[in-house]
């Protein structure tokens, strides 16, 4: 029955939709009704947008408070925060500080980490060349001595698929979290850099000046002479 179904559809005609015609040409294309479902949706999804929208002014509470608004205003149309600067410059010294050493700690322990994975995967890139020293009980066993006749461990090509797939694919993830604890490790000695260098800069009290490369936008600090 599927092969007469087929035929049937085979032989039925294509159904065109027409085109734009030709007094009407000013108008533009015939919109088709692929796009008119386009624009429903979107308009059905703005309409939706809007009702919740009015629904929450509808329900909103007049004397609803937030913690956020003593320090928020609008200024010229826009939103904006007030910081607070009530911290002295000790204290914000400190807590660079602080934030400087977790960073180092940090640090520290991902470069642990990355060698404690170098250290596993050091020899897996290349064939390892085992050796395998074998004694006798006198000299004439070592001229007649047949290396061959010893078993010999399962070569790469001798080890079931199944066992050589799991391998290769646990070498993969452990290879990706190697990049990934690089990078992570790279961006944490970044932002290390980046608190040293404010910190140098608030304790030279006004003795460097910070010049931008328009190009690369990258800011070139020189210190004065004391």
């Amino acid at each position: 029955m599927s092969s007469f179904k087929n035929a049937a559809q085979a032989q039925r005609r294509t159904h065109r939709e027409r085109s734009q015609p030709a007094h009407r040409k000013k108008f533009g294309l015939l919109e088709k009704h692929k796009d008119y479902v386009v624009r429903a949706k979107d308009f059905n999804k703005k309409k939706r947008i809007v009702k919740q929208l009015r629904t929450i002014a509808d329900e909103k509470n007049p004397d609803e408070y937030y913690r956020g608004m003593i320090k928020s205003s609008i200024v010229e149309g826009k939103h904006t925060t007030v910081r607070d600067n009530s911290l002295s410059a000790d204290a914000l010294k400190l807590m660079k500080t602080q934030d400087a050493n977790y960073l180092q700690v940090k640090l520290q322990a991902e470069k642990q980490k990355i060698a404690k994975l170098q250290s596993v995967l050091h020899d897996t890139r290349h064939e390892k060349v085992n050796t395998h020293t074998v004694f006798v009980d006198s000299d004439s066993e070592v001229d007649t001595f047949d290396p061959e006749s010893l078993e010999t461990p399962l070569q790469k090509e001798q080890q079931p698929r199944e066992v050589h797939k799991a391998l290769c694919k646990m070498k993969k993830q452990q290879y990706s979290l190697l990049r990934l604890r690089v990078e992570r490790a790279e961006s944490l000695g970044q932002a290390a850099a980046k608190l040293k260098l404010q910190r140098t800069i608030a304790a030279s009290k006004g003795s460097v000046g910070g010049t931008i490369n328009k190009k690369t936008s990258v800011t070139t600090y020189k210190w004065r002479k004391q």
